[in-house]
């Protein structure tokens, strides 16, 4: 080991802090005499890992030598459950025939640069990290900063490049990841049970090139009766590309405070899947009224095949800005879980969700069966506003409320408003199942309005006969009326011919008595 100065405390930080809930707090708390003793298994670098006999030259295999360090750890930290470890690692490619297991300590893995410190996985291995398992999951931390994790197949080895699992009692700060790249794996990352607080910023997960792996960048899991619950995941800058998914949520235990900024996700299906499955407890209350609160993603960006965003049982949703666009389907891919039709978006039981100055485009030439955003029946409180759509190709709709067999039967709880339509080739803009929801655009081509609180203002100029009673308020494209209950009417004569004397007002129109010949007149009807 190289020569080091009396110290007082040991010199554990001197290159630079960890950012977030790191290891620098508990390393200048007072160690114990025996502590001070074997400080030196506290902080590994490159000196201890070569005088441990670690070639550190990217072809020889350095586990061994790297799980020892581990294994023979023994220093404790104030307030933690298990001793930790921090290994400073130098700009040099490190060769492992396996996994490294940490699951027994809080580890901190730090290097010069995802793209200067790499550790490469053997052609052949099953993953490059394990933090915990379903039968010993992990007490301790685990922290990620400036590294690379490499499969060493071009194509994919079919395994998991980062396998987590945590125990009940694992710390609050769980996890953070700064300036880490996965790249080459057939999955990049599995996480089960992160309690609390796992901050992921500047982040790549890269699978194999010109290929989509079935599995997702992150596969994200919150076991059922995991009593504690996880909660604060965020994201930030994170870019996944060549899965099927870059986050996939399974659900059965509470999940809640997934928040995205600035993340990025191509050339696969989705963004983002969720499902909360039901399995009712009486210890999590997870049932079939449960909802995932909070899911953020603000000026997040996505090319895919769709289902950019596909939410079930979630709800406190908001869409912030961001560009969203769907790549053609010219190899026939199969719509995953057999549904109609591909969509950008959708929103499956889900409440409180807002769409706000999201942009989609659409390829010319791509499918007319192809809607942008989708929710269902069951869902409430949906509301777009200021949305850009630039369409070069006609489509099925871009806003779908509902399907005809099953419409909601709430009025207004799913609203469309001031969208900008930069562009628009045809298909329906609304197609509303029920008849009943706030569809700005819609009324909008025929000369109404309509707010966002679903007031409805309608009027026209016609001539009326004389022997003709009624005058009919125009229909939804469905047939169904626009009005809820009568409208406050206005009815005025042109000219001086005759006159039309309104006698009854329903949803449906207005009721007149014509004198003269025949009339001109300008109405107007507002109401709910």
């Amino acid at each position: 080991m190289s020569h080091r100065a009396d110290r007082t405390h040991p010199d554990v930080n001197r290159r630079r802090a960890l950012v977030g809930m790191g290891l620098a707090a508990p390393f200048f708390a007072a160690a114990s005499a025996s502590a001070e003793k074997r400080v030196s298994s506290l902080r590994i670098d490159e000196a201890e890992l070569r005088r441990r006999g670690a070639a550190l030259d990217g072809k020889t295999d350095d586990l061994h030598v790297l799980q020892s360090c581990i294994d023979e750890s023994s220093v404790t930290t104030p307030d933690m459950a298990c001793p930790s470890i921090l290994f400073d690692l130098p700009a040099v490619t490190i060769c492992l025939s396996g996994p490294l297991q940490t699951g027994g300590r809080n580890i901190t893995l730090r290097g010069a640069g995802q793209d200067l410190t790499v550790l490469v996985m053997k052609t052949g291995g099953r993953g490059i990290l394990t933090h915990g398992t379903s039968d010993e999951p992990a007490k301790g931390y685990l922290q990620l900063q400036d590294i690379g994790f490499d499969d060493g197949n071009l194509k994919g080895s079919g395994c998991t490049g980062i396998s987590i699992h945590f125990a009940a009692d694992a710390p609050q700060a769980a996890m953070t990841w700064q300036g880490v790249a996965l790249r080459k794996w057939s999955q990049g990352a599995t996480v089960v049970n992160c309690p609390r607080n796992w901050h992921c910023e500047n982040v790549t997960v890269f699978g194999p090139d010109f290929a989509m792996q079935e599995a997702a960048g992150f596969k994200i899991i919150s076991e059922p009766h995991f009593t504690q619950g996880c909660f604060t995941y965020v994201f930030i800058n994170v870019l996944v590309a060549n899965y099927s998914w870059g986050w996939d949520y399974d659900i059965r235990s509470p999940l809640e405070g997934q928040r995205f900024y600035s993340c990025t996700c191509y050339n696969g299906w989705g963004m983002v899947r969720s499902r909360v499955h039901a399995s009712p407890d009486s210890r999590n209350s997870i049932d079939e009224t449960y909802r995932s609160v909070i899911w953020y993603f603000m000026e997040c960006d996505w090319q895919g095949f769709g289902y950019a965003l596909d939410l079930v049982h979630c709800r406190n949703i908001i869409v912030r800005g961001g560009f969203y666009i769907a790549n053609r389907n010219v190899d026939h891919l199969p719509i995953p879980d057999r549904r109609p039709r591909r969509r950008y978006m959708s929103f499956v039981d889900c409440g409180d969700i807002l769409l706000d100055g999201v942009k989609f485009d659409v390829f010319a030439g791509s499918e007319p069966e192809l809607s942008l955003v989708y929710v269902d029946g069951h869902s409430d409180n949906f509301r777009a506003r200021d949305t850009n759509v630039l369409s070069y190709a006609p489509i099925y709709c871009a806003f779908e409320f509902a399907d005809p067999e099953l419409p909601n039967p709430k009025r207004n709880t799913l609203s469309e408003t001031d969208t900008l339509w930069a562009a628009w080739s045809g298909g329906e803009k609304v197609r509303d199942a029920g008849g009943n929801q706030i569809s700005q655009a819609s009324l909008r081509e025929i000369g109404g309005e309509m707010t966002s609180g679903g007031l409805i203002s309608l009027q026209g100029r016609e001539t009326i006969e004389v022997g003709r009673k009624l005058l009919p308020f125009p229909p939804r494209s469905n047939g169904k009326h626009w009005f809820s209950t009568p409208p406050v009417v206005s009815v005025q004569a042109i000219g001086s011919q005759g006159s039309a004397v309104p006698t009854k007002i329903t949803v449906e129109g207005i009721y007149l008595e014509i004198r003269g010949a025949s009339v001109d007149i300008m109405w107007r009807a507002t109401g709910l």
